[in-house]
């Protein structure tokens, strides 16, 4: 089915490409549509290596959904998470102009089991709604929204092939959350994201120590400076 961009008020009507992302006209969405692309594109392409269509993919901080559309096709399910309302909506968007029908979208903050059913503060710091986060923010505050907060558990998801946590520190509290989805699984791989600033070298030093306690083998994902991969060791 072809999908079409109609503008009532220019009379336009416009076929969408085979695969494409709605962007709006502001600083983030300038820099990616004419610079840098999808700025992990490499990065999900290399991903492609645990698709299996048996088996489901959770994309926590799934943003604008560059993961959960690219990698769609290779995966039974996909259960997309975005906090930021605005992020999210683009999301939502993004799935239908692609026809991922086998993709979920949840306006959610994935949280660990102590701070899920109930609403916690999202702190925007961008325009495109990159870097918001549920912590203390360390950059300037945009705005703030009340978003629910869930934990992976609660979706009873089992088969799952790959996990994606892109969620500006709440990886750990995710992770948490979603331990007896891994375990039902069998330890499925994990890319997540681990910054190197000061403020985080204890929180990432207790991420690590909980991965590697359930038995994964932690690598960089080179060239990223922050994104990694946990495999689980033989």
């Amino acid at each position: 089915m072809t999908t079409f961009l109609w503008g009532p008020k220019e009379s336009l009507i416009v076929p969408t490409p085979d695969v494409g992302f709605l962007m709006h006209d502001d600083d983030s969405g300038r820099c990616q549509m004419h610079n840098v692309g999808i700025p992990e594109k490499n990065l999900i392409d290399w991903a492609r290596q645990f698709s299996d269509k048996t088996k489901n993919f959770i994309d926590c901080g799934a943003h604008m959904g560059a993961y959960s559309v690219l990698l769609a096709d290779g995966f039974k399910e996909v259960l997309a998470f975005e906090a930021q309302r605005r992020t999210y909506f683009q999301l939502c968007g993004n799935i239908f102009i692609n026809e991922k029908t086998n993709i979920t979208p949840r306006h959610i903050a994935v949280t660990d089991k102590v701070h899920a059913h109930q609403h916690v503060t999202l702190s925007v710091v961008s325009e495109d709604g990159g870097g918001s986060t549920v912590l203390i923010p360390r950059q300037p505050v945009l705005s703030s929204e009340r978003v629910p907060a869930m934990h992976l558990d609660e979706y009873r998801i089992d088969d799952v092939g790959l996990i994606k946590l892109d969620i500006e520190g709440g990886e750990l509290a995710a992770l948490k959350g979603a331990e007896l989805t891994i375990a039902r699984s069998g330890y499925p791989p994990i890319i997540f994201e681990a910054n190197n600033d000061s403020w985080y070298a204890e929180k990432k030093q207790e991420l690590f120590s909980y991965i590697s306690g359930l038995g994964y083998k932690i690598a960089e994902i080179r060239p990223y400076e922050n994104m990694y991969v946990a495999m689980k060791q033989d």
